[in-house]
């Protein structure tokens, strides 16, 4: 910070120049405030650019997490399980008949990684997505589960 030194004298015949002095001083002294907000304001651009280089290299604004792997043996037990289930349908032994790995397209059924870390909720809702879309090749387009149920019917 810089000081501001005033220079007044005792004597009254200098009492204009007091006033000019003191004009001048206080001119001075918005002056060096508007000089040290201005700076600060610089300041706070300059970090507020810093920030959006963050952003705009990132995207969502937010850093990139890094890819967690799932450790706990109960739950790749569990995911490996609904993951089972599903391979072990008629639409999954279809999907593989009639799709080859090399024509396969972002929109086919893609089996969830059970290594990625993801909520409970979040994981749930990938295995309900990967099976809804492995009814699709289903038998005559109907899913194993209304053929299960009108078995049931016809038999009773």
């Amino acid at each position: 910070m810089s000081a501001c030194v005033i220079g007044i004298t005792a004597t009254s015949e200098n009492e204009p120049q007091q006033q000019n002095g003191r004009r001048a001083t206080k001119e001075k002294m918005k002056l060096e405030t508007k000089d040290k907000t201005s700076c600060r304001k610089k300041q706070k651009r300059h970090n507020s650019e810093h920030d959006t280089e963050s952003v705009s290299s990132g995207g969502s604004g937010k850093p990139k997490k890094e890819l967690e792997i799932e450790m706990d043996a109960s739950v790749l037990q569990r995911r490996q399980k609904q993951i089972d289930f599903g391979k072990n349908t008629v639409g999954y032994q279809n999907y593989l008949s009639k799709i080859s790995i090399s024509d396969r397209a972002k929109e086919d059924p893609k089996t969830p990684d059970k290594y990625s870390k993801y909520s409970r909720r979040s994981w749930d809702m990938l295995i309900k997505i990967w099976r809804k879309k492995l009814h699709e090749y289903d038998v005559d387009g109907k899913s194993s589960k209304a053929d299960h149920y009108s078995d049931i019917e016809s038999e009773g």
